[in-house]
């Protein structure tokens, strides 16, 4: 996708003011170190664009790769080292699985 189709996709003029504060949060958020404060903040933010998503009908994949998501989800991603790295991933996953299958899920 081009920046254009992206532009269009993801039209200014269509979001509300809610959402155009937590795009301002997204861009601010990438100067902060404290993990559970940017989940908080993302928590917040999605609800905002799942309102958008009500009303503009735009579906799943479309709150998945909003730019707001993009942003929380790349420093939720930095923050937990697991940005260039997938080892931490599967480190966590399966030390979660194991406890999963430990427990008879």
């Amino acid at each position: 996708m081009d920046n254009q189709e992206y532009n269009d996709k993801y039209k200014v003029e269509e979001m509300s003011e809610e959402v155009k504060r937590y795009c301002k949060a997204a861009v601010q958020v990438q100067d902060a170190c404290n993990l559970s404060g940017v989940v908080f903040d993302f928590a917040k933010a999605m609800h905002a664009v799942c309102e958008d998503d009500r009303r503009l009908n735009k579906g799943t994949d479309w709150k998945n790769q909003h730019p707001i998501a993009v942003l929380f989800a790349s420093k939720i991603a930095s923050l937990t080292r697991c940005e260039y790295d997938v080892t931490p991933f599967y480190r966590a996953f399966n030390l979660c699985d194991r406890i999963v299958k430990a427990e008879g899920e």
